[in-house]
């Protein structure tokens, strides 16, 4: 088994079957459509990260993201502006979230066309297809990747500063221009982290001797003046605007959150990612250790060096920080992929790999049955001690009803995939590959559809936001304010999208206090001391959601006189 790092010098990957473009664009547009319209903003990441699209859809202030009226510092512009753009593009075609979700539509399928040109650069022609294929048949991806949020547009970088390293090595001025869009594009989206861990894998890749040649320090030169303009554009813009603002993103949200210092995400727990690529990472983390480990005699000239040193790098950097989410593995997941091209190369055929492709066949049967009886359910609320478990325990207020379009759109999709299922031979590492991509294209098309209005009923605020919309223009008419108490940055995004408000929050406004209106958000009804004893005019939450709860209170005077946090 070699490996090529050039696309000229291998036309057509060893041991791997043709996938034809039509034929992957059509199952990337089976797993990346669903999901991506057809509902609210879901707490807790998109609801904020639509109240800050919604900011720069409305005023244009691409500088200073703004949640709710208050600067929100946790992340660059770059994918709020993409979907502040659809959303404006889209309008009276779509709703506002449907449009905006579309921008994360589009970064993924940038992602997907960024891992498929690396895999080509690497393996062959033959082989891009099934970089993209593996990609999309990662188990931990389909959630995460149709959501509208900042990490679409990361990913995105990656995969493309990816693809530059790998040309890197032969096509020096394209590898750099590739190497630093994505650098760039990183940065943008979610800070340092991206830049960082493309710009250490790239600068450790001369350790490799196919590495070490002037090529290769000229296309990393042409990274840097590719890749530096626009980040120096927003933060010399941003510097301008509020140094105190830089400072709080540079600082607390960069080093602070990897330190632990800043306090704004979950710590990590001890091996986190560990535990968690093994689940997350199936089939291209199995697949890519198969395929390193047929070939390790061959490391030392033929191995894929550019994934296998931006994974390590990457997974070190994740590893080091104090905070740690699954979301953040998502970079993990695309130098596996490449990897796992590797394990395709090197599988051979045999009774192994037929019995292997039984499992996606199982997987098939088994869950879309249990997926068919529960939408079943939830449009027709029969059989009726089904529904008593599955109406009471796990959608809570849901009224079934049917939805055509999702049975149409569901029908489409399996129609597609029991068409393609026998394309390849099952007794084959890539047999068995294909299966299991084709497994999560069903599964994921069906809760996309099938459950979506479900789903969407007990994750959205619309029921429970929209009813104060009269009351906080009446309050706004008469010259009073309301404050809150506790209100997250999803519940204040969604606030400002349905009841069209902007709360003073006790925690940060002083002019709160003045206020004889009063929001709290509680979980386990944990409340205040101070408004232990007040009656609220309303007591409201979420549709399905047990623990939080709000009541608005009318204060018969104002807060400062009340007992307020810290007296």
């Amino acid at each position: 088994m070699r490996f090529s790092n050039d696309f000229s010098s291998q036309p057509a990957a060893s041991g791997l079957p043709p996938i034809p473009v039509w034929l992957l664009l059509l199952i990337a547009a089976a797993w990346l459509l669903p999901g991506l319209v057809g509902h609210e903003p879901w707490k807790p990441d998109e609801a904020y990260t639509f109240g800050l699209v919604r900011h720069i859809a409305l005023t244009g202030d691409w500088v200073v993201p703004t949640l709710a009226g208050e600067p929100f510092m946790e992340k660059p512009p770059l994918f709020f502006i993409s979907a502040a753009f659809a959303m404006r593009c889209l309008s009276g075609w779509l709703s506002a979230p449907d449009a905006a979700r579309l921008a994360a539509g589009g970064w993924l399928a940038l992602t997907l066309g960024g891992i498929a040109t690396a895999a080509g650069a690497l393996y062959g022609r033959r082989a891009a297809a099934w970089g993209a294929i593996l990609l999309l048949g990662c188990l931990g991806l389909s959630m995460r990747a149709h959501q509208m949020i900042t990490d679409t547009a990361l990913l995105a970088g990656m995969a493309w500063g990816l693809a530059g390293m790998v040309l890197l090595r032969r096509r020096a001025v394209l590898g750099g221009v590739l190497l630093g869009l994505g650098g760039a594009v990183s940065f943008l989206s979610k800070g340092l982290l991206g830049p960082g861990c493309l710009g250490l894998s790239a600068l450790l890749l001369p350790l490799h001797p196919d590495y070490r040649n002037r090529g290769y320090l000229k296309g990393l030169l042409i990274a840097a003046l590719v890749g530096l303009p626009l980040p120096a554009l927003w933060v010399l813009k941003l510097y301008q605007r509020d140094p105190a603002l830089f400072q709080l993103w540079f600082q607390v949200n960069n080093f602070g959150r990897f330190n632990g210092s800043a306090h704004l995400g979950p710590k990590a727990p001890k091996l986190f990612y560990a535990r968690t690529l093994p689940w997350y990472g199936i089939p291209v983390l199995p697949l890519a250790l198969w395929g390193l480990w047929r070939g390790r005699r061959q490391w030392t000239r033929a191995w894929p060096a550019a994934p296998a040193l931006c994974w390590l790098v990457t997974l070190g950097v994740l590893s080091l920080a104090g905070d740690a989410r699954e979301l953040y593995a998502m970079p993990l997941l695309l130098p596996l992929a490449l990897l796992a091209v590797t394990g395709l190369q090197a599988g051979g055929h045999g009774r192994a790999w037929s019995t292997l492709s039984l499992l996606p066949l199982l997987l098939s049967l088994a869950l879309s049955a249990l997926l068919l009886a529960v939408a079943w359910v939830l449009s027709t609320g029969e059989p009726t001690q089904w529904a008593k478990v599955i109406l009471h325990r796990k959608f809570t207020d849901w009224q079934p009803s049917w939805h055509p379009w999702t049975w149409l759109a569901y029908g489409l999709i399996a129609g597609g995939v029991i068409w393609l299922w026998r394309r390849l031979p099952a007794n084959t590492a890539p047999g068995f590959a294909w299966r299991w991509s084709l497994t999560i294209v069903l599964l994921w098309g069906g809760l996309a559809t099938l459950w979506l209005p479900a789903l969407d009923h007990g994750m959205r605020y619309r029921e429970t936001f929209a009813p104060l919309r009269p009351v906080f223009a009446d309050i706004r008419a008469q010259g009073g304010c309301v404050a809150s108490m506790g209100l997250g940055e999803p519940q204040r995004a969604l606030l400002d999208y349905y009841a069209d408000y902007h709360t003073l929050r006790l925690e940060s406004s002083p002019q709160a206090g003045q206020c004889q209106w009063l929001l709290v958000q509680t979980l386990h009804d944990q409340l205040p001391a101070f408004a232990a004893t007040l009656t609220p005019l309303r007591s409201f939450q979420r549709p399905g959601d047990v623990k939080e709860r709000f009541r608005l209170y009318r204060l018969e005077q104002p807060l400062e006189r009340l007992q307020t946090p810290g007296k």
